[in-house]
């Protein structure tokens, strides 16, 4: 695994746990809009199979929350 990852991952569950113990308002932002951009960053930095992986995840999570029936 590449070392950008493992740092992107890292960095990203310490907003993670920042966010949920902070009090503030625009610390609790700031540490919610890092861990996006990490989640962002992992997924493009993740293997092909990885990413077909989580594809597959969001499409069929989605279709299941989804309130039309096709």
């Amino acid at each position: 695994m590449s070392p950008i990852v493992i740092i992107s991952v890292v960095t990203a569950l310490i907003a993670v746990y920042l966010y949920l113990n902070l009090s503030d308002e625009i610390p609790r932002l700031f540490a919610l809009g890092i861990a996006a951009m990490c989640f962002v960053l992992d997924i493009a930095l993740a293997p092909w199979p990885v990413q077909l992986l989580i594809l597959g995840l969001v499409l069929a999570g989605s279709r299941t929350l989804s309130p039309l029936k096709l």
